[in-house]
């Protein structure tokens, strides 16, 4: 005589619940196209997942000056200098994002940039955080529109608290960040004078999109990828 089979587990609710496993020989389900989404990019959900962040870039011919003064700023003060290519203004960090979460992802990214035209910004002034005698960062300032960076900052922080999404709840002061300091240690007055003096020199620039980034961390620090952009695009 057999023993009676076990009741199974209820299937789990909520969006942490793992996808049903297909039968044993059955081919892979296909992915469903998601609504408002680019060719390409949220077909496969893994691209729109890990640490990601969202950023307004700093384009090449406004990172040029300062570049140029790198090698410089890289002898006068032993730090790990970000990469000039990965340049951007962070708005909303959100660590850690599931594949399932995507659409979440550009829902946030889409209503944050709704309504909004593109807005002028330039590099401006230098510092370090939290004070030039204990600096953890070195930063670059930032002038211009950066009433759209607050607003953009604003918004995002609102649409993902409405869909789920963890992220970095901080004060948002716009900076660009070039360097990260072993130990909190001075800014020597050298770098902050070369840094003013190439931003000073670099052009503005027009902001026209908010870019999804995912982050890789490598031993040489972190890698940058844009996974998705959202234009700024009204007029008038």
């Amino acid at each position: 005589m057999t023993a009676p089979k076990r009741p199974g587990r209820p299937p789990r609710q909520g969006r942490g619940a793992p996808p049903a496993r297909p039968p044993r020989g059955a081919p892979p389900p296909r992915p469903e196209p998601r609504p408002g989404g680019a060719a390409g990019l949220l077909a496969d959900p893994d691209l729109l997942s890990g640490r990601l962040f969202f950023a307004v870039p700093v384009p090449g011919h406004s990172r040029e000056p300062l570049e140029a003064v790198l090698p410089e700023l890289d002898r006068a003060l032993p730090a790990r200098w970000t990469n000039p290519s990965g340049w951007h203004l962070t708005l909303a960090f959100l660590g850690h994002v599931r594949p399932e979460f995507s659409a979440e992802v550009v829902t946030v990214g889409e209503g944050a940039v709704a309504g909004l035209g593109p807005g002028q910004l330039r590099l401006d002034g230098a510092g370090g955080f939290p004070s030039q005698r204990r600096a953890r960062v070195v930063w670059a300032g930032i002038s211009g529109d950066v009433e759209l960076l607050r607003t953009l900052a604003t918004r995002l922080a609102a649409a993902c608290k409405q869909a789920g999404l963890r992220f970095e709840e901080r004060e948002h002061q716009p900076h660009l960040t070039l360097a990260r300091l072993p130990s909190p240690g001075p800014v020597p007055e050298q770098v902050l004078d070369l840094v003013s003096g190439a931003v000073a020199a670099s052009p503005p620039w027009e902001a026209r999109e908010l870019c999804c980034y995912r982050s890789t961390l490598t031993n040489r620090g972190a890698r940058y990828q844009v996974v998705r952009t959202f234009p700024l695009t009204r007029t008038g």
